[in-house]
Parts: structure tokens; C-alpha cells; sequence
């Protein structure tokens, strides 16, 4: 989060370095970068923030395996912002020149966006698959699944997103399966 400081008319904008900042007025992009600190006029200006560090993002989903049984699995996925000015184009990242803190949850939408991805890959897998292959194997070929996936997604690239990492931690049957 940016810290803004209110001197009179004028404002000023300290950021730290792991946030890609985007300053506009009017339409016109005045000035991008990372870790800025400047003075700007509120009246103005519209500032954006993007966060450019590695960000996890936990993911816990169910599915049905191809002998119709249910299972959980639970992993993480690691995602970067890679081209902070296209994904702010896209997704609103405007902060209030108050206090510095987001005008709307937009690593929320991100995140939604991307779990739903990962959801989509591994049901895929695990739709196809039996319960018994699922149980034995299922968190590396969930991971590589969901991991090829993801990489090879137009719409992350195009939105200037890149992940990182992929881990599933868990695999897990309905407790009536697991007794059996």
C-alpha cells in the first residue's frame, strides 16, 4: 500500500519497491515505475498500484472422479504480475489519493480468476480418471496438469500474468471412501 501524505493542496506518494505505480493525468500516463516517490495534485491525478512480487494464492476445490466419486484437493498456486501497465489496463488497481488503499479488490478478482483456471485443468483430470488412480497418483499428475495448464494459457499471458509455481499438498476421498 502506498503511503500519501497530504501537505496543503499538494500531495506526495512514497510506494515501495515491490509496487509498479502508474501515474496519470487526465488520460495521459505521466509517469510508471517501481518503488516511485513523487508529488502530485489530487485534483489531477489518478494513480494506479500494482503489486510485482510473487503472490500464492491457496486453492481447495472438489470433483468426481470417472467412477462418480467425490474428492477434495487442496495445493497452492504462485502467480507474478509480469506486465503491470497491460494488467492495470484490464483490471482496476486505482487507489484513493487519501489513504493510499485499493478504491476495489482487484488481487481478489485476480485471484478468483486464476483458481477457476486451475479448477477447470484439474477437474478435467480428475473426471477422467478413476478413484483408485486418483488416490496413488493424484497430487503430482493434479500438479502437472494443473501447471501445464496454466502455462499454456492465452489469457494469463494476454492479461500480463505468470505463474510461478503450482503445489498440491492433498488429495482426499469423502470419508465414506476412505474407510473403505
Amino acid at each position: 500500500m502506498a503511503d500519501i501524505r497530504n501537505f496543503l493542496i499538494a500531495r506526495h506518494l512514497r510506494a515501495d519497491a515491490s509496487m509498479h505505480v502508474l501515474h496519470y493525468r487526465g488520460a495521459r500516463l505521466v509517469r510508471q515505475g517501481r518503488g516511485l516517490a513523487f508529488w502530485f495534485l489530487p485534483m489531477s491525478a489518478s494513480i494506479a498500484e500494482v503489486p510485482v512480487d510473487d503472490r500464492e494464492l491457496s486453492i481447495l476445490f472438489h470433483a468426481r472422479s470417472s467412477d462418480f466419486q467425490d474428492v477434495t484437493a487442496q495445493g497452492i498456486v504462485t502467480y507474478r504480475i509480469v506486465e503491470p501497465a497491460t494488467l492495470a489496463d484490464r483490471i482496476d488497481f486505482t487507489i484513493d489519493l487519501a489513504s493510499g488503499a485499493y478504491l476495489k479488490q482487484p488481487l481478489d478478482r485476480i485471484g478468483l480468476h486464476v483458481t477457476e483456471l486451475a479448477r477447470q485443468h484439474a477437474a478435467g483430470w480428475i473426471g477422467a480418471t478413476p478413484i483408485r488412480s486418483v488416490l496413488t497418483e493424484g497430487p503430482a499428475l493434479i500438479r502437472e496438469k494443473v501447471e501445464h495448464g496454466l502455462a499454456e494459457d492465452a489469457g494469463l499471458g494476454a492479461m500480463g500474468l505468470a505463474i510461478a509455481s503450482v503445489r498440491i499438498s492433498s488429495v482426499k476421498p469423502t470419508p465414506d471412501v476412505d474407510k473403505a
